[in-house]
């Protein structure tokens, strides 16, 4: 793994973490905000960082530090779940260390976090709550609604060259709820089959 970044961030970055760990009460609060799975992640990172060859010294350094400041600003994006779990839905091409193949785990955890912030994905996730015996009719309801009001927009389209808004209106807000509802079921049977 070879990281390119220029002297002048390497150097920010560097008095940034010194001021950060001068205080050890810094590290401690937070390991406090953090969950069970964050703490041994983060305990993982570390321990990782100093059994690890495969990268120059002062680029694992800069990548820690960079990890370290990360999770302080935002302690969310530390991964929330048993690291094993997470590598086995995780393919690593080529032959990595720990310490880099916890490095991919940070940057595929921050994805999925940036991806569940999306409002289509927080739309599902709260439909995936509901049960199963609302959410399936909701979502056939859903569909049925925007499928109906595309047919109908075009057949007004080709047959009186009218162009009408309101089915147009309900065809946009029907396919996005149908599309958050469908992601939602998605998300219930994953979930499922996780536990």
């Amino acid at each position: 793994m070879k990281i390119i970044v220029s002297e002048k961030t390497r150097e920010k970055i560097n008095i940034e973490y010194a001021r950060f760990i001068k205080d050890p009460n810094n590290l401690a609060r937070l390991k406090m905000k953090l969950t069970l799975n964050q703490r041994i992640f983060l305990e993982s990172l570390q321990e990782a960082y100093d059994n690890s060859n495969n990268i120059q010294e002062e680029d694992r350094q800069l990548l820690l530090q960079e990890a370290i400041l990360t999770f302080n600003a935002e302690p969310e994006l530390v991964p929330n779940v048993p690291i094993d779990l997470m590598k086995k839905k995780v393919t690593f091409k080529e032959s990595v260390d720990d310490f880099e193949q916890l490095l991919i785990l940070i940057k595929v955890w921050k994805n999925s976090i940036r991806r569940s912030k999306r409002p289509i994905n927080r739309l599902a996730i709260f439909f995936a709550r509901w049960s199963k015996i609302i959410l399936y009719p909701f979502f056939v309801a859903t569909l049925t609604a925007a499928f109906t009001s595309i047919l109908t927009t075009t057949s007004t389209v080709f047959a009186y060259n009218y162009l009408d808004t309101k089915y147009i209106g309900i065809a946009i807000v029907s396919a996005f709820v149908s599309l958050a509802a469908g992601k939602g079921i998605y998300l219930r049977i994953v979930s499922e089959n996780l536990v």
